[in-house]
C-alpha cells in the first residue's frame, strides 16, 4: 500500500519524528501506540496526507483510496448531517448506528462531529483506513460494534486507540512510536506486551552485567598496581571503555504518589432523585448511596443521562425532584470530559503554581511545582511551553494532575480515558486500586471498567438506575442475552439450510440479494417509527406509565434498527466484495 522512508518532521522548538520509515501492505492492521506527545497523531496525519513531511518521502501505491479519521475533526461552515452523508444509504445507515440522523453539524457538540467523521470514514470505500481515536465519545455496545465492523473489513488499517481490547483484537501489528523512532511488533498487543516485557528485562540484565563487569575491572586496578604491565593493559583499556560507556537509561514512567483526605462514613446520598431537560425526563426516581470506598462504574447509551447523574453527585446541577445529600467530610475532585479553564497562554508550571507552589507526597516528601510535573512526565522544556501547545494527551494529563493536586476524598471521572496513552491509564489504574477515597467513574472503556469498579450501575431507557454487583462482567453478559433475545421475534420464520450456512466472505446468493434490496425499505419504516416514537417521548411531560410504555417502544425500535443496519452493511460490504 504505502512506505515511509526516512521521513522527518518537526514543530516550533520540538522534533517529533526523526528519518523514521515503515512499511505497510494490503493485509496490516496496524495499532499506533506511545506516549502522549510522542507523534501518534502526527504520523498518521502525515500518511493521510493531511499534513507534509519535512524530509523523506511517502510512497503510496497508485491509485490507492485513502480515508481517514482524524483526532478533531472540522466541518465547513453553515453545513448539515444531510449536506455532510448525501444521499449514500451505508453513510446514512453508518451515521444512524453511531446515534447521528440529523441537523445543523455548527450547534453539535465535540462528540457528535467525531461520530459523523467517523461515519464518513467508514462509509468511504477505500483501500487504507486511518482512525485516530475512534471509540473516543461512542458508548461500550457502539465499540463492540465497530470492533466486529474492522474485524470484517478487507481494507489496510491504521489505527491508534486507547481503547485494549479493540486493539487486542483488531490489531494485527503494533507500531510503537517512541523518542521520535518507530519500533514495529508483529502480533496481537498481547504479544507486543509481552515482548516489551522480555526486551525491558534483558535492558535490566545488560546494564546490570555492564555495571558487574566495571567493578570487577576497577577493583582489578585498585588492588593490583604492579600486574599494570603492557600485557595487562588491554584491561585497564576495558575499564575505561566500561567506565565511559552510557548507562542505559530506564525508562520515564508516570509517578503518581499524590494524597487523598481523611473520609468520614458518609460520601453523598440521592434519594428518589428525577431531572428533565424541557419535556424530556433523563433520571427518574433516582436513589444511590456511597460507600467511602466505593467503586462504582456507570454505563449507558450516548445521551442516557451519564454525565447528568455525575453532576448532580458533585452539586454542579440540582435535581427537579428528589434530594442530594453530601457528607461533610466530602472533598470532591472532578475530572470531566470537557476541558479544564486555563488560559492557553499560561505556561505549563504556573498552571501547577497556581494550585500550589509545593506539594507533600503521599511517601512525605514535599516537591516542588517542577518537580510534581516532572513526576508526570513534563520534563523542564515543557513546562516552560504554553498550555496551548500541548497535544490532547498532554493537556488531559496536565488536568489529572491539576485535580489530584488538590486532595480530594471523592473522585468523579467523566471518560477519563480520553486521549491517555496506555502507559499512563496502567498507571492511574494501579494508583487507583490503593487510592482511600470512593470513586465513580462513567466510560466506554470497557478496560478500565473492568480493571478498576467493583460495581457497574447502567442507566435504563426509562431513567431509571440498575445495579450489577458483578461488575462489567455480569453487565455485559446480561446485555448480550436480553439483545440475543430482542433479536428473535417470536413467530419468526425459520432461516432455510441455505440462508443458514454461512457462506464465504465472497459468496452472494440470490437469497443475499433480495434479503439486501428488502432491508432498504426496512430500514426505512424503521426510521419513520424511531422518530415519531422519540417526538412522542419527549412530549410524554411527567406521565410515567406512558413514558415507560413509550421507551420500552422506542428500545424495540431501535434494537431491530441497529439489527437490521448491522445486517444491511454486511451484505454490502459482501456484495461489493464480490464484484
Amino acid at each position: 500500500l504505502l512506505s515511509v522512508e526516512s521521513v522527518s518532521k518537526s514543530y516550533p522548538e520540538n522534533p517529533v519524528l526523526e528519518s523514521v520509515s515503515l512499511g505497510m501492505d494490503s493485509r496490516d492492521r496496524i495499532g499506533v501506540i506511545g506516549r502522549n506527545g510522542s507523534g501518534k497523531s502526527t504520523l498518521l496525519r502525515l500518511i493521510a496526507g493531511v499534513e507534509e513531511v519535512d524530509s523523506g518521502q511517502i510512497i503510496r501505491s497508485s491509485g490507492i483510496r485513502v480515508s481517514a479519521l482524524v483526532q478533531d475533526p472540522t466541518f465547513d461552515q453553515g453545513v448539515s448531517v444531510h449536506d455532510v452523508l448525501g444521499d449514500d444509504r451505508r453513510a446514512i445507515a453508518t451515521a444512524d448506528r453511531l446515534g447521528v440522523t440529523s441537523g445543523p453539524v455548527d450547534v453539535m457538540s465535540g462528540g457528535q462531529k467525531k461520530r459523523l467523521a467517523l461515519a464518513v470514514a467508514l462509509s468511504t470505500e477505500c483501500d487504507l483506513l486511518i482512525l485516530d481515536e475512534p471509540t473516543n465519545h461512542l458508548d461500550v455496545e457502539t465499540i463492540d460494534w465497530l470492533e466486529d465492523h474492522l474485524v470484517n473489513r478487507s481494507s489496510g488499517l491504521l489505527l491508534v486507540t486507547h481503547d485494549r481490547y479493540l486493539l487486542d483484537r483488531v490489531a494485527t501489528r503494533i507500531v510503537e512510536v517512541h523518542e521520535k523512532d518507530l519500533y514495529s511488533h508483529d502480533g496481537t498487543y498481547e504479544d507486543y506486551l509481552t515482548e516489551r516485557g522480555r526486551r525491558d528485562a534483558l535492558e535490566v540484565a545488560s546494564e546490570h552485567r555492564r555495571k558487574q563487569l566495571l567493578r570487577t575491572e576497577l577493583e582489578w586496578l585498585r588492588r593490583s598496581p604492579k600486574a599494570r604491565t603492557t600485557k595487562a593493559q588491554y584491561r585497564v583499556d576495558r575499564a575505561k571503555e566500561l567506565a565511559a560507556a552510557p548507562g542505559r537509561r530506564p525508562p520515564r514512567v508516570l509517578e503518581v504518589d499524590l494524597p487523598s483526605r481523611r473520609i468520614g462514613s458518609k460520601v453523598v446520598d440521592l434519594d428518589n432523585v428525577s431531572k428533565r431537560f424541557g419535556d424530556r425526563t433523563v433520571l427518574c426516581d433516582v436513589t444511590l448511596k456511597l460507600s467511602p470506598d466505593a467503586r462504582v462504574g456507570m454505563v449507558g447509551p450516548i445521551g442516557a443521562g451519564k454525565t447528568t447523574l455525575l453532576r448532580l453527585l458533585d452539586g454542579r446541577l440540582e435535581p427537579d425532584a428528589g434530594s442530594v445529600e453530601m457528607g461533610t467530610t466530602i472533598a470532591t475532585g472532578w475530572y470531566g470530559q470537557d476541558p479544564r479553564s486555563i488560559n492557553p497562554g499560561t505556561r505549563v508550571i504556573d498552571a501547577v503554581r497556581e494550585v500550589a507552589e509545593h506539594t507533600k507526597l503521599e511517601s512525605g516528601v514535599k516537591v516542588s511545582a517542577g518537580q510534581l510535573l516532572e513526576r508526570f512526565m513534563f520534563d523542564r522544556g515543557i513546562q516552560s511551553a504554553a498550555v496551548g501547545e500541548l497535544s490532547g494527551g498532554e493537556r488531559r494529563r496536565l488536568e489529572l494532575l491539576l485535580v489530584l493536586m488538590e486532595a480530594p476524598n471523592f473522585l468523579i471521572l467523566d471518560e477519563p480515558t480520553n486521549d491517555l496513552d496506555l502507559d499512563t491509564l496502567a498507571i492511574l489504574e494501579e494508583y487507583l486500586d490503593g487510592w482511600a477515597g470512593a470513586l465513580v467513574v462513567a466510560t466506554h472503556d470497557r478496560y478500565f471498567l473492568n480493571r478498576v469498579c467493583d460495581v457497574v450501575m447502567s442507566i435504563e431507557p426509562t431513567g431509571t438506575l440498575r445495579h450489577h454487583p458483578g461488575g462489567w462482567t455480569e453487565y455485559w453478559e446480561m446485555h448480550k442475552t436480553s439483545k440475543s433475545s430482542a433479536s428473535k421475534p417470536s413467530g419468526s420464520k425459520k432461516r432455510s439450510p441455505s440462508q443458514s450456512s454461512t457462506p464465504s466472505k465472497l459468496t452472494v446468493t440470490y437469497n443475499d440479494k433480495k434479503e439486501f434490496k428488502s432491508l432498504a425499505a426496512k430500514i426505512r419504516q424503521l426510521e419513520s417509527e424511531k422518530a415519531r416514537l422519540s417526538a412522542q417521548l419527549e412530549c410524554v411531560g411527567t406521565d410515567y406509565s406512558e413514558a415507560t410504555r413509550l421507551a420500552e417502544a422506542l428500545g424495540d425500535v431501535t434494537d431491530e434498527l441497529e439489527s437490521a443496519e448491522t445486517r444491511w452493511l454486511e451484505l454490502a460490504e459482501r456484495i461489493e466484495a464480490a464484484g
